[in-house]
């Protein structure tokens, strides 16, 4: 039997797609449509249909890709587990992050692990939506949260806890009255994140308290932290943004901190991993990195 042909069926069906699927596992698109076109024919069952937007799977097709994907992704983790076992740090590390958190988070990390591991490759990418970790093929995806992480089937490790505070213009302070407490910000124009619908905040210094949530009303929303500064500078709005990015603009002048004396829930960065027994070596030695990159890096038990 040809195995290789029962794998890619399973990364075709995972991926929604020969392209992606190929990608996944290194061969020509052509190669994938084949194999799945020649495993149809040893069973003697059409597997799949396909249009020129998707690909759908028929019911038998359904039926065996439920019978055989759990054994091949069971052959995944067997394969994993005994390479994380080995001391050689080589291959393909593929990790999936938000823009900001790459960009100020996984740099230096990327750096001193290629320094470091010179038979290791990472490739990084930078996308805004979570990608389906499995399917996908990555060995590590990163999220950014307000609150606590759903519950999920993966292995979740905090790795980073990034402060956050309030930031505007002295224009646009000049212009109304004093912010002096949290509630001072109702009617006041906002610059937030896609799902901000209020801003909770705690007196620096007290854990205990119970956070105060104000409503707030956004005119900018946007993953975006530049996007959202840059508007800030412009007189716009109150922008909730990073400590890194909100600092630097008040040291160069363009911006002032407000209410600075009340804190903001801080932005949780966890790692996402497929569970398995044993974390492969080259993602260990990555986090590890991960962790040893300044105080804001945060372990915590996985």
């Amino acid at each position: 039997m040809e195995w290789n042909d029962w794998e890619t069926f399973c990364r075709v069906v995972e991926a929604g797609s020969f392209t992606a699927a190929a990608e996944v596992l290194g061969i020509p698109k052509s190669t994938a449509s084949a194999a799945v076109s020649r495993l149809g024919a040893t069973l003697g069952v059409r597997l799949m249909t396909r249009t020129t937007r998707q690909l759908r799977l028929t019911e038998a097709g359904s039926h065996f890709y439920d019978d055989i994907a759990p054994l091949f992704e069971r052959l995944r983790e067997v394969h994993a587990d005994t390479t994380a076992a080995s001391e050689a740090v080589a291959g393909t590390l593929r990790i999936a992050a938000p823009y900001e958190v790459g960009a100020q988070h996984l740099t230096e990390p990327v750096c001193r692990t290629l320094e470091k591991y010179p038979h290791l490759q990472i490739q990084v990418h930078i996308s805004w939506e979570q990608p389906d970790l499995l399917a996908s093929g990555y060995d590590i995806v990163f999220v950014m949260v307000d609150q606590v992480l759903p519950d999920s089937s993966l292995v979740a490790r905090r790795v980073v806890m990034i402060p956050r505070a309030l930031y505007a213009s002295p224009t646009l302070l000049a212009e109304r009255s004093p912010l002096k407490t949290p509630a001072d910000l109702v009617g006041w124009p906002c610059l937030s994140g896609p799902d901000d619908a209020s801003w909770a905040f705690r007196p620096v210094g007290d854990p205990t308290a119970e956070p105060i949530e104000i409503p707030i009303q956004p005119r900018l929303q946007t993953l975006n932290a530049e996007m959202r500064a840059r508007a800030a500078v412009r007189g716009l709005g109150v922008a909730r943004m990073a400590r890194s990015v909100g600092d630097a603009e008040v040291a160069a002048g363009r911006l002032v901190r407000v209410l600075p004396d009340f804190e903001l829930t801080a932005l949780r960065v966890y790692a996402l991993m497929p569970a398995r027994k044993l974390v492969p070596r080259k993602v260990r030695v990555f986090l590890d990195a991960l962790e040893a990159e300044g105080a804001s890096a945060t372990p915590a038990p996985t």
